[in-house]
Protein backbone atom coordinates (compact mmCIF):
# COMPACT_ATOMS: atom_id res chain seq x y z
CA UNK A 1 0.00 0.00 0.00
CA UNK A 2 1.86 3.38 -1.28
CA UNK A 3 2.45 5.86 1.56
CA UNK A 4 -0.33 9.06 1.35
CA UNK A 5 -1.23 11.91 3.16
CA UNK A 6 -4.43 9.87 4.70
CA UNK A 7 -2.37 6.81 5.74
CA UNK A 8 0.26 9.30 7.92
CA UNK A 9 -1.38 12.99 7.54
CA UNK A 10 1.44 13.86 10.11
CA UNK A 11 4.15 13.46 7.66
CA UNK A 12 3.41 16.50 4.81
CA UNK A 13 1.82 18.44 8.00
CA UNK A 14 5.27 18.40 9.63
CA UNK A 15 6.97 18.98 6.70
CA UNK A 16 4.82 21.65 6.27
CA UNK A 17 5.35 23.63 9.01
CA UNK A 18 8.83 23.31 8.94
CA UNK A 19 9.41 24.45 5.48
CA UNK A 20 7.68 27.23 6.48
CA UNK A 21 8.85 28.02 9.46
CA UNK A 22 12.50 27.21 7.39
CA UNK A 23 11.85 29.57 5.04
CA UNK A 24 10.31 32.56 7.08
CA UNK A 25 13.84 32.65 9.34
CA UNK A 26 15.88 32.02 6.40
CA UNK A 27 14.50 35.59 4.96
CA UNK A 28 14.49 37.17 8.52
CA UNK A 29 18.28 36.68 8.42
CA UNK A 30 18.55 38.17 5.32
CA UNK A 31 19.64 42.40 6.02
CA UNK A 32 18.40 43.70 2.20
CA UNK A 33 20.75 46.56 1.43
CA UNK A 34 17.95 48.05 -0.92
CA UNK A 35 15.71 48.65 1.59
CA UNK A 36 17.96 51.27 3.46
CA UNK A 37 17.67 53.21 0.31
CA UNK A 38 14.08 52.82 -0.98
CA UNK A 39 11.16 54.41 0.46
CA UNK A 40 8.63 51.34 0.73
CA UNK A 41 4.69 51.43 0.59
CA UNK A 42 1.97 48.72 -0.16
CA UNK A 43 -0.42 48.94 -3.58
CA UNK A 44 -3.79 47.65 -3.38
CA UNK A 45 -3.84 48.53 -7.40
CA UNK A 46 -2.18 46.76 -10.23
CA UNK A 47 -0.60 49.51 -10.77
CA UNK A 48 0.55 53.05 -8.69
CA UNK A 49 0.52 56.56 -10.81
CA UNK A 50 2.31 59.37 -9.50
CA UNK A 51 1.65 62.81 -10.39
CA UNK A 52 4.51 65.97 -9.00
CA UNK A 53 2.87 69.24 -8.47
CA UNK A 54 3.89 71.95 -9.51
CA UNK A 55 3.94 74.63 -6.29
CA UNK A 56 2.36 77.85 -5.95
CA UNK A 57 5.89 79.67 -6.41
CA UNK A 58 6.81 82.92 -4.19
CA UNK A 59 4.08 84.53 -2.04
CA UNK A 60 3.88 88.01 -3.05
CA UNK A 61 3.73 91.13 -0.78
CA UNK A 62 0.29 92.39 -0.02
CA UNK A 63 -0.81 96.55 0.23
CA UNK A 64 -2.72 97.26 3.26
CA UNK A 65 -6.34 96.58 2.79
CA UNK A 66 -5.58 95.04 -0.71
CA UNK A 67 -6.88 91.64 -2.11
CA UNK A 68 -5.02 88.52 -1.68
CA UNK A 69 -3.42 87.48 -4.62
CA UNK A 70 -4.29 83.76 -5.75
CA UNK A 71 -2.64 80.91 -6.98
CA UNK A 72 -2.95 77.45 -7.83
CA UNK A 73 -1.42 74.16 -7.45
CA UNK A 74 -1.08 72.20 -10.71
CA UNK A 75 -0.14 68.94 -11.96
CA UNK A 76 3.51 68.34 -13.03
CA UNK A 77 4.70 65.15 -14.41
CA UNK A 78 2.99 61.10 -14.40
CA UNK A 79 4.78 58.14 -14.30
CA UNK A 80 3.66 54.80 -13.65
CA UNK A 81 4.80 52.27 -11.45
CA UNK A 82 3.82 48.81 -12.95
CA UNK A 83 3.86 45.79 -10.42
CA UNK A 84 6.30 42.71 -11.65
CA UNK A 85 5.21 39.71 -10.91
CA UNK A 86 7.57 36.88 -9.37
CA UNK A 87 6.98 33.06 -8.87
CA UNK A 88 9.47 29.90 -7.61
CA UNK A 89 8.68 26.68 -6.38
CA UNK A 90 10.58 24.90 -3.83
CA UNK A 91 10.39 21.21 -4.22
CA UNK A 92 11.42 18.50 -1.38
CA UNK A 93 11.36 14.99 -2.59
CA UNK A 94 9.14 12.27 -1.30
CA UNK A 95 12.49 10.65 -0.33
CA UNK A 96 13.75 13.66 1.69
CA UNK A 97 10.10 13.54 3.05
CA UNK A 98 10.63 10.06 4.03
CA UNK A 99 13.80 10.13 5.64
CA UNK A 100 13.28 13.24 7.58
CA UNK A 101 16.30 15.03 5.74
CA UNK A 102 15.52 18.46 7.86
CA UNK A 103 19.64 18.88 7.15
CA UNK A 104 18.78 18.98 3.36
CA UNK A 105 15.89 20.82 3.61
CA UNK A 106 17.54 23.63 5.19
CA UNK A 107 20.18 24.11 2.46
CA UNK A 108 17.16 24.31 -0.27
CA UNK A 109 15.51 26.67 2.38
CA UNK A 110 18.45 29.01 2.70
CA UNK A 111 19.58 28.95 -1.19
CA UNK A 112 15.76 29.56 -2.40
CA UNK A 113 15.26 32.87 0.14
CA UNK A 114 18.44 33.72 -1.15
CA UNK A 115 17.85 33.79 -4.82
CA UNK A 116 14.56 35.71 -3.89
CA UNK A 117 16.10 38.47 -1.83
CA UNK A 118 18.99 38.51 -4.80
CA UNK A 119 16.14 39.08 -7.65
CA UNK A 120 14.85 42.07 -4.96
CA UNK A 121 18.18 43.45 -4.91
CA UNK A 122 18.90 43.28 -8.80
CA UNK A 123 15.98 45.12 -9.61
CA UNK A 124 16.66 47.62 -7.16
CA UNK A 125 19.71 48.61 -8.58
CA UNK A 126 18.21 48.83 -12.15
CA UNK A 127 16.92 52.64 -11.60
CA UNK A 128 20.63 53.46 -10.37
CA UNK A 129 22.52 51.57 -13.39
CA UNK A 130 21.05 52.50 -15.89
CA UNK A 131 19.85 56.04 -13.94
CA UNK A 132 22.14 57.94 -16.97
CA UNK A 133 20.28 56.44 -19.64
CA UNK A 134 17.10 54.57 -20.13
CA UNK A 135 15.55 54.77 -16.32
CA UNK A 136 13.48 57.78 -16.57
CA UNK A 137 11.88 60.48 -14.21
CA UNK A 138 8.61 61.13 -14.22
CA UNK A 139 9.81 64.43 -16.67
CA UNK A 140 10.47 62.07 -19.32
CA UNK A 141 14.67 62.28 -19.11
CA UNK A 142 16.95 60.00 -17.38
CA UNK A 143 17.12 60.15 -13.42
CA UNK A 144 20.14 61.46 -13.40
CA UNK A 145 20.27 64.24 -16.23
CA UNK A 146 21.88 67.96 -16.40
CA UNK A 147 18.32 69.28 -18.32
CA UNK A 148 15.47 68.28 -16.27
CA UNK A 149 13.02 70.68 -17.19
CA UNK A 150 10.76 72.53 -14.44
CA UNK A 151 7.40 73.07 -14.98
CA UNK A 152 7.66 76.41 -13.80
CA UNK A 153 10.30 77.21 -16.40
CA UNK A 154 13.74 76.70 -16.22
CA UNK A 155 16.01 73.56 -15.80
CA UNK A 156 18.14 71.84 -13.09
CA UNK A 157 20.49 69.31 -12.73
CA UNK A 158 21.62 66.54 -10.50
CA UNK A 159 24.94 65.54 -12.37
CA UNK A 160 27.86 67.34 -11.91
CA UNK A 161 28.74 69.54 -15.08
CA UNK A 162 31.73 67.07 -15.73
CA UNK A 163 31.40 63.77 -15.04
CA UNK A 164 34.11 62.78 -12.45
CA UNK A 165 35.31 59.83 -9.99
CA UNK A 166 34.68 59.97 -6.32
CA UNK A 167 37.01 62.20 -4.48
CA UNK A 168 37.42 64.39 -1.85
CA UNK A 169 36.84 67.62 -4.27
CA UNK A 170 34.44 65.78 -6.77
CA UNK A 171 31.93 65.54 -3.24
CA UNK A 172 32.46 68.93 -2.66
CA UNK A 173 31.41 70.05 -5.44
CA UNK A 174 28.44 67.33 -5.59
CA UNK A 175 27.23 69.06 -2.31
CA UNK A 176 27.33 72.42 -3.76
CA UNK A 177 25.82 71.74 -6.68
CA UNK A 178 22.97 69.72 -4.79
CA UNK A 179 21.92 73.02 -2.64
CA UNK A 180 22.25 75.52 -6.00
CA UNK A 181 20.48 72.83 -8.65
CA UNK A 182 17.62 70.82 -6.65
CA UNK A 183 14.24 72.62 -7.07
CA UNK A 184 10.55 72.09 -7.08
CA UNK A 185 8.90 72.31 -9.87
CA UNK A 186 7.62 75.89 -9.82
CA UNK A 187 11.63 76.70 -9.94
CA UNK A 188 12.30 77.83 -5.54
CA UNK A 189 15.24 76.14 -4.39
CA UNK A 190 15.05 73.49 -2.16
CA UNK A 191 15.99 73.51 1.19
CA UNK A 192 19.44 71.73 1.97
CA UNK A 193 19.75 68.38 2.80
CA UNK A 194 22.67 67.88 5.87
CA UNK A 195 21.91 64.12 6.45
CA UNK A 196 22.74 61.85 3.56
CA UNK A 197 23.58 58.19 1.78
CA UNK A 198 26.74 58.17 -0.60
CA UNK A 199 25.51 55.19 -2.41
CA UNK A 200 28.99 52.84 -3.95
CA UNK A 201 29.75 49.93 -5.58
CA UNK A 202 32.23 48.08 -3.45
CA UNK A 203 35.19 49.54 -5.67
CA UNK A 204 34.60 53.04 -4.05
CA UNK A 205 33.32 51.90 -0.49
CA UNK A 206 37.05 52.57 1.42
CA UNK A 207 37.75 55.64 -0.93
CA UNK A 208 33.95 56.59 0.31
CA UNK A 209 34.82 55.96 4.08
CA UNK A 210 37.89 57.58 4.00
CA UNK A 211 36.43 60.98 2.54
CA UNK A 212 33.30 61.14 4.83
CA UNK A 213 34.92 59.83 8.06
CA UNK A 214 38.67 61.55 8.11
CA UNK A 215 38.54 64.21 10.67
CA UNK A 216 41.43 66.01 8.30
CA UNK A 217 41.05 66.39 4.86
CA UNK A 218 42.27 63.22 2.88
CA UNK A 219 45.21 62.91 0.54
CA UNK A 220 46.55 66.77 1.52
CA UNK A 221 49.88 67.43 3.08
CA UNK A 222 48.26 70.11 5.37
CA UNK A 223 46.34 69.68 8.55
CA UNK A 224 43.16 70.70 6.68
CA UNK A 225 40.20 70.45 8.72
CA UNK A 226 37.77 67.54 6.65
CA UNK A 227 34.95 70.39 5.93
CA UNK A 228 32.80 67.51 4.62
CA UNK A 229 32.76 65.59 7.82
CA UNK A 230 32.42 68.80 9.77
CA UNK A 231 29.13 70.14 7.72
CA UNK A 232 27.70 67.17 6.72
CA UNK A 233 26.12 63.34 8.31
CA UNK A 234 27.40 61.27 5.45
CA UNK A 235 26.22 57.39 5.59
CA UNK A 236 28.42 55.11 3.33
CA UNK A 237 26.32 52.63 2.02
CA UNK A 238 27.62 49.49 -0.77
CA UNK A 239 25.83 47.40 -3.01
CA UNK A 240 27.40 44.74 -4.85
CA UNK A 241 24.48 44.70 -7.48
CA UNK A 242 25.36 48.40 -8.38
CA UNK A 243 27.37 47.23 -12.04
CA UNK A 244 29.43 50.75 -12.66
CA UNK A 245 32.92 50.59 -10.82
CA UNK A 246 33.25 54.51 -11.38
CA UNK A 247 29.54 55.90 -10.90
CA UNK A 248 28.16 57.14 -7.17
CA UNK A 249 25.20 58.60 -5.95
CA UNK A 250 24.09 60.91 -2.97
CA UNK A 251 20.54 60.73 -1.23
CA UNK A 252 18.53 62.43 1.17
CA UNK A 253 19.12 60.41 4.04
CA UNK A 254 15.65 61.17 5.12
CA UNK A 255 14.07 59.30 2.40
CA UNK A 256 12.73 62.62 0.92
CA UNK A 257 13.88 61.36 -2.39
CA UNK A 258 12.30 60.20 -5.25
CA UNK A 259 13.22 56.32 -5.11
CA UNK A 260 10.12 53.72 -4.31
CA UNK A 261 9.06 50.66 -4.19
CA UNK A 262 5.55 49.52 -3.84
CA UNK A 263 4.28 46.13 -2.41
CA UNK A 264 1.39 44.90 -4.29
CA UNK A 265 1.90 41.50 -2.77
CA UNK A 266 4.53 40.62 -0.11
CA UNK A 267 6.90 37.52 -0.43
CA UNK A 268 5.13 34.35 0.24
CA UNK A 269 4.68 31.06 0.46
CA UNK A 270 1.59 29.54 -1.05
CA UNK A 271 -0.45 26.64 0.28
CA UNK A 272 1.89 23.62 -0.26
CA UNK A 273 0.63 20.56 -3.41
CA UNK A 274 2.09 17.21 -4.16
CA UNK A 275 2.87 16.14 -7.63
CA UNK A 276 1.33 13.67 -8.27
CA UNK A 277 3.90 11.95 -11.00
CA UNK A 278 6.73 12.23 -8.19
CA UNK A 279 5.39 12.31 -5.08
CA UNK A 280 7.12 15.55 -4.57
CA UNK A 281 5.74 18.38 -2.59
CA UNK A 282 5.94 21.43 -4.03
CA UNK A 283 6.07 25.04 -1.82
CA UNK A 284 5.28 28.25 -4.33
CA UNK A 285 6.54 31.65 -3.17
CA UNK A 286 5.20 34.55 -4.33
CA UNK A 287 5.61 37.72 -4.70
CA UNK A 288 4.93 41.57 -6.56
CA UNK A 289 6.49 44.77 -7.05
CA UNK A 290 7.90 47.95 -8.24
CA UNK A 291 11.13 50.14 -8.16
CA UNK A 292 11.42 52.83 -9.75
CA UNK A 293 11.46 57.19 -9.03
CA UNK A 294 8.58 59.36 -8.16
CA UNK A 295 10.77 62.45 -8.67
CA UNK A 296 14.43 63.34 -9.08
CA UNK A 297 15.29 65.85 -6.69
CA UNK A 298 17.26 65.04 -3.74
CA UNK A 299 19.23 62.79 -5.95
CA UNK A 300 22.30 63.18 -7.64
CA UNK A 301 24.88 61.05 -9.11
CA UNK A 302 27.47 60.89 -11.55
CA UNK A 303 28.92 57.88 -13.92
CA UNK A 304 32.31 59.09 -13.09
CA UNK A 305 35.48 59.89 -15.16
Amino acid sequence: MPQTRGTFSELHDNTDRAIFTLLGEEWKEQKPIWRRVYIIKPSTKRSELVTTVTGVGDIPEKAEGQPYTTGVITAGYTKEFLHTEFGYMFEVTRTAIEDDRYDVLSDHAKWFMFAGRVVQEKRAAIPFNNGFTSEQSPDGVSIFNAAHALKGGGTARNQLTTAADLSWTSLQQALVDWQRETKFEAGQQMLPVEDLILYVPPELEFTAAKIVSSTLQPGVGDNDLNTIRTLRNITVVKNVYLTDTDAWFLLAGNKSHGFCSYTRSPMSMEPAMTDPRTGNRLYPVRFRQSWGVKFWQNSFGTAGA
